[in-house]
């Protein structure tokens, strides 16, 4: 008896836990039940310095909350959530936190991000063609720099900018900085199409942005 309560003991202790919220996190899951944080990319340290920043926005998110019950809106959350998460793990990002109806995440190369952005929008199209009725939009922005940590936030310019840079884009669209341009480089099956420079709030001057076409 003595023995068996040891053994689960030790099996508690060796056992994974999410490191968001101390839940624990039983191995194959991909996903924290008690948070919904992607375990595999909370598991791995996470980047700072000079990092890519994405974030996402349901387009008209509140406008929408008004035509939908509770079940319909809580169901529209979580299939936005599951399709952003799979595609961040897919693609090695850290998400930072979840903003209601968004996602801040960074990468550790800018390639990363745009691949991960493609491929929420692809997963979000896919989605929308099944459910022409009511179609998920999200806005995607992307923005390049040095950030500074603390504890499991991120700040800096850098964080500031991409969140103006996604309040350009409309559903369906990805925009990025021309730092994320030029870091990002060439990538197959993907366009860059400049946007032109735009007054971002809170920033002077004016700055190109670009469109990801994939």
């Amino acid at each position: 008896m003595e023995l068996k309560q040891t053994t689960r003991v030790r099996q508690r202790e060796e056992s994974p836990s999410c490191p968001t919220c101390g839940a624990a996190a039983p191995e194959g899951f991909r996903f924290c039940g008690q948070c919904g944080r992607a375990l595999a990319a909370a598991f791995h340290p996470s980047p700072e310095g000079t990092v890519t920043v994405m974030f996402t926005d349901i387009e008209g998110f509140t406008s929408l909350l008004r035509s939908l019950n509770e079940d319909e809106a809580h169901e529209l959350v979580h299939v936005h959530s599951r399709l952003v998460r799979e595609c961040v793990q897919r693609h090695a990002g850290f998400e930072v936190k979840a903003l209601g109806d968004g996602f801040m995440v960074v990468f550790t190369t800018a390639r990363q991000a745009v691949r991960c952005a493609v491929s929420i929008q692809r997963a979000l199209a896919e989605h929308n063609r099944q459910h022409q009725q009511r179609p998920l939009l999200v806005r995607i922005g992307i923005n390049s720099g040095d950030t500074f940590r603390h504890e499991e936030d991120y700040f800096g310019l850098a964080v500031g900018k991409a969140a103006r840079v996604t309040e350009k884009a409309h559903g369906g669209q990805i925009l990025l900085s021309d730092q994320s341009r030029e870091l990002a480089g060439p990538l197959e099956g993907v366009e860059y199409v400049e946007r032109g420079r735009l007054q971002l709030r809170g920033f002077p001057g004016r700055h190109r942005l670009y469109e990801v076409v994939w």
